[in-house]
């Protein structure tokens, strides 16, 4: 998909094929693009971890990049923020997160803006909880679902599998972005090929 085409997007639901593939890259240039419509709009990160302690509280660094973008507070992105850096059902230790609480800040967000975008933690098949999976939390939100593809090795095996999945899990699959995360990597354009061919 090219940088133009993303303002055609619905308010929608990114995911990727694994962690730090890009999805927060790629929602902020999906945000700003709307915002070239004149949209008001607003980023939605339910779960994250690895965040940082920043002045006195933990902030998911993800959730920072988008505030800059829609100027919400980080609160307001991303209500739970787990330091560990790990899969959500490790870090979140105590339990905290809850799929109800979670669907409801979304349609508080959904009403207050035009669009919403939301994304994902880690990759499809990341765990939540011990019986929660993030197809969960797509099919609760009910948004078109976006895969972010990370361009390098491998890249073709992860996609193919992680679109497979999505379409196994839910009808919400709407499309999928490549990301080219070394510019060096001389086969990105024969491999992004590869994948819509297959796909």
């Amino acid at each position: 998909m090219l940088i133009s085409e993303y303002a055609q997007l619905p308010s929608c639901f990114i995911t990727a094929t694994d962690t730090d593939a890009g999805k927060t890259y790629v929602a902020c240039q999906i945000l700003q693009a709307w915002q070239q419509q004149g949209l008001q709009v607003g980023a939605f990160k339910p779960i994250a971890s690895g965040a940082i302690w920043h002045k006195g509280q933990l902030v998911s660094e993800d959730a920072m990049q988008l505030a800059n973008v829609t100027g919400q507070t980080c609160a307001e992105i991303n209500p739970y923020a787990f330091e560990q850096p790990a899969s959500p059902h490790i870090a979140d230790s105590l339990g905290e997160f809850e799929l109800r609480a979670c669907v409801a800040h979304y349609q508080q967000l959904l009403g207050r803006y035009d669009r919403v975008l939301v994304e994902g933690v880690g990759g499809w098949c990341v765990p939540l909880s011990q019986k929660l999976m993030l197809k969960d939390m797509a099919l609760a939100i009910n948004l078109p679902v976006v895969m972010v593809a990370r361009i390098g090795l491998g890249c073709i095996n992860h996609s193919l599998l992680t679109l497979a999945k999505i379409k196994a899990d839910t009808g919400l699959y709407h499309g999928w972005i490549s990301n080219l995360i070394d510019p060096d990597y001389v086969d990105a354009e024969a491999n992004i090929q590869a994948i819509v061919q297959r796909s």
